[in-house]
């Protein structure tokens, strides 16, 4: 009987014991249902993660493909001018015109905008804007060469300008022609009332000169108005220069001009024969006259794939670049004597062609045309 309540306390010890078992089994249950809970919270984040840097890593490669194969130049600068980022043409274009150059260029545009820049002879178009971040602070700039553009447009304002001049030399042309025709032939009724006269003979035959040349003058103007019908044919480039070449030789000897004859006698053009010794004669007689005495003129030839013509260059005192933008605008000349129609024909004969002519000049020691056929 004394050993009862001992016995007693061992059974609600085991008891307590197997409470507080029961207690723990249902807490690690709930901490295994809470840890799996969390696990799959876990892996769904894993799978986000997964998923923003997949997406992430496509952006990221579009967007280093879009400025590698960009045709403009993309650069971004930080707020000191330093390059944070550049693609493959701005990398180019930074090589091509110096450090120094490209910098310059870039100094004087700090707001955003679209401006027009001249660099290294060519003409860009500067698009600005701002960068603005939590890590940094600058500018993007994106710039496309639009010197072609600019071309095209000097080109369009000069055809436009040609057309109203045209129809207003034409229209003055034919008002001069019909009195002329009178007074040359009354000139000429003088003359033979005067003969005998020599001094009276001297001064009708004046006259009939001078009408002839405002007459000759008249005819270039119509030539320069009226529309150009072309005949064209494959013609080798030397046949032309030479045949040009061989009626200017007298006054290539007055002057005592080096001429450089460096025609490939495989070389041809397709064009109009006669319109295009018109061109050659044109711009050899101006390169005559540029030079001075000993000078030297080159006549080139080229062709290439979608291109053939031929280059004139001279020594001469060059054309300044000013005169330059307007040297195919009718009436425009350098000269003491000249109509300055003789350019603006050939001109208009190359546009015929849908060829063209360009000059390059120093403005002091040489003069070069660039005469173009498509091929």
């Amino acid at each position: 009987m004394a050993e009862f309540p001992e016995k007693l306390d061992k059974t609600g010890e085991m008891e307590m014991l197997a409470q507080a078992f029961s207690a723990f089994s249902e807490a690690s249950a709930k901490l295994e249902q809470q840890y799996a809970i969390i696990e799959e919270e876990a892996k769904k984040l894993r799978e986000e993660v997964e998923d923003k840097n997949l997406q992430l890593s496509k952006l990221s490669s579009l967007l280093e493909s879009v400025l590698n194969n960009s045709n403009s130049c993309v650069l971004a600068l930080d707020s000191a001018g330093n390059i944070l980022v550049k693609n493959p043409n701005a990398e180019s274009l930074l090589s091509e015109i110096g450090i120094e150059a490209f910098a310059a260029m870039l100094a004087g545009h700090r707001e955003p905008g679209i401006f027009d820049q001249e660099a290294d002879g060519r003409t860009f178009r500067i698009s600005v804007g701002r960068l603005e971040n939590l890590e940094q602070k600058g500018y993007v700039y994106i710039i496309d060469d639009v010197s072609h553009i600019k071309h095209l447009e000097a080109e369009r304002q000069r055809d436009e300008k040609l057309v109203l001049m045209g129809e207003m030399a034409a229209n003055i042309a034919h008002e001069i022609r019909n009195p002329l025709g009178s007074i040359e032939l009354f000139a000429s009724l003088l003359e033979r009332d005067l003969k005998g006269d020599e001094s009276g003979t001297k001064l009708t035959r004046s006259i009939v000169k001078g009408v002839r040349t405002i007459n000759s003058i008249i005819s270039n103007i119509l030539l320069f108005t009226k529309e150009i019908k072309l005949e064209p044919q494959n013609r080798f480039t030397a046949d032309i220069i030479d045949d040009v070449v061989l009626y200017l030789q007298h006054l290539m000897k007055e002057k005592s001009i080096r001429f450089i004859n460096r025609i490939d006698e495989e070389h041809t053009v397709r064009c109009d024969t006669e319109l295009c010794k018109q061109v050659v004669m044109n711009i050899v007689h101006n390169a005559i006259e540029a030079v001075g005495e000993g000078g030297q003129i080159v006549i080139e030839s080229f062709s290439e794939a979608d291109r053939s013509g031929f280059t004139v260059t001279d020594n001469g005192s060059g054309i300044t670049e000013s005169m330059r933008k307007k040297l195919f605008i009718p009436f425009q000349t350098t000269k003491a004597k000249g109509t300055g129609l003789g350019l603006a024909i050939v001109y208009k004969i190359m546009k015929a062609h849908g060829g063209q002519i360009s000059v390059d000049s120093d403005g002091a020691t040489y003069t070069k045309f660039i005469v173009e056929f498509p091929a």
